[in-house]
């Protein structure tokens, strides 16, 4: 069901990312085994196929990284907890989780309503503003970099800096994969020695720049934030204690600050347009706030912030008919998945009252992400906030601009304006 297709989805091409769900649907129906013959690579698209991959972590790895554009015959040797598999994954992740308790969640709210408000109000009695760029992509990098433990007022810094990276890795991402070009410096690959996780990086003339620094400043005097829990965290590892090496704990800030700013953000802008393109459903919301927290699980599922996830395939593996040799590049399409008809009734329509028990857009099993809580906390306080102040508003779709890559899906600019 591989070959005799005239279906392409290439990730990198920007003209078949917009048009990305059609093409999924006849992925779906027509090669729910499909490969890229270019950039070699194996992709699924049903739900209960991506599931099966997305759980089993002995034969779908993610220890050759999870981005299509860095995956090589050989692990790679960053210390990234999205880059390994369990075992050494486990005890990574319990490290981190004692950052995202249910009780640290929960007293963000009043913070997370503040920024918020400080964000929002100045546009109050405005005919309008971009909601992406002057409150979407704030909000990630200003709730993230405090919870992490950086100064304030640095959040448009680092979130211009993660804009240009993506930005950069959807630009070369296709060339990279390929063999023909390189990834931009501030994609961590491989690690010599722990500085040059912060010094070969772009991002070290950020915030980002500043952790030598404040890591040594908490070693010495605690505070309440995830830093601090982790200069001080030990894991167990061949039935020894030890602290957490310099290496990681810079790959641990990374991870959280980028993936804490960049997916939230697609999230926000999806909010923007879905909710203009379906007036009547945001009117249901309006009416009714007690459907915000579903409404955000709806936006989640229609639209994927992060809709392509990788992995190494270490063993020979059947889908459908179809063998996926070992040594192959898997891509899981949860952006696809979401949107499958065995699965989901009536998929394309956008309704905020619908009820289903999953969706892959944050992940499951071993992977599932880290800041799923938090980032739906900020969702649906934004969407709240929102609300207040505007129950209605436009978006103008011929001046928003697509944020491209090969992982997240959304937009960079969405001017609204209010009736």
């Amino acid at each position: 069901m591989t070959a005799l297709t005239d279906i392409y989805w290439d990730p990198y091409d920007t003209e078949v990312d917009v048009r990305a769900q059609a093409i999924w649907k006849r992925m779906r129906d027509e090669s729910p085994v499909y490969y890229n013959e270019k950039f070699d690579f194996y992709a699924l698209t049903r739900f209960d196929d991506v599931l099966r991959a997305t759980t089993d972590t002995e034969t779908f790895s993610s220890s050759h990284t999870t981005t299509l554009e860095m995956m090589s015959p050989e692990p790679v040797d960053v210390p990234m907890m999205i880059w390994m598999d369990p075992p050494e994954h486990t005890r990574l992740r319990q490290l981190v989780n004692r950052a995202f308790t249910p009780r640290a969640i929960e007293r963000l709210e009043a913070r997370v309503h503040r920024i918020c408000a400080r964000l929002l109000d100045p546009f109050v009695g405005t005919g309008g503003f971009d909601y992406v760029d002057e409150f979407g992509a704030l909000l990630p990098p200003t709730v993230i970099l405090e919870m992490l433990g950086f100064p304030e007022g640095r959040e448009q810094e680092w979130r211009r800096a993660i804009d240009q990276m993506f930005h950069e890795m959807g630009a070369m991402g296709g060339a990279a994969a390929t063999g023909e070009g390189e990834l931009p410096s501030s994609v961590m690959r491989s690690v010599d020695d722990t500085e040059t996780l912060v010094s070969q990086s772009d991002l070290a003339s950020t915030v980002f720049g500043m952790l030598p620094e404040l890591i040594e400043q908490r070693r010495r005097q605690p505070t309440d934030d995830i830093l601090s829990t982790l200069v001080h965290a030990e894991i167990e590892e061949n039935g020894e204690r030890r602290s957490i090496t310099t290496a990681e704990l810079y790959a641990f800030i990374q991870l959280l600050a980028i993936a804490g700013t960049e997916t939230v953000a697609r999230l926000l802008s999806w909010m923007a347009v879905i909710l203009a393109r379906f007036p009547e459903q945001r009117a249901v919301v309006v009416d009714n706030p007690a459907l915000i927290p579903n409404a955000v699980e709806e936006l989640l599922r229609y639209e994927a912030p992060s809709p392509v996830n990788g992995r190494w395939v270490t063993r020979d593996v059947e889908f459908h008919g179809v063998t996926i040799p070992a040594g192959s590049k898997l891509i899981m399409l949860n952006g696809a998945a979401n949107r499958d008809e065995r699965v989901f009734e009536d998929p394309n329509r956008f309704d905020v009252r619908r009820m289903f028990a999953k969706h892959l857009s944050l992940g499951y099993g071993a992977h599932y992400c880290v800041g799923a809580a938090l980032a739906r906390l900020e969702g649906r306080i934004a969407l709240e906030e929102t609300l207040k102040r505007w129950p209605a508003w436009d978006v103008d779709e011929s001046k928003i601009e697509w944020a491209h890559t090969s992982t997240v899906r959304g937009y960079a600019r969405v001017p609204i304006t209010f009736p």
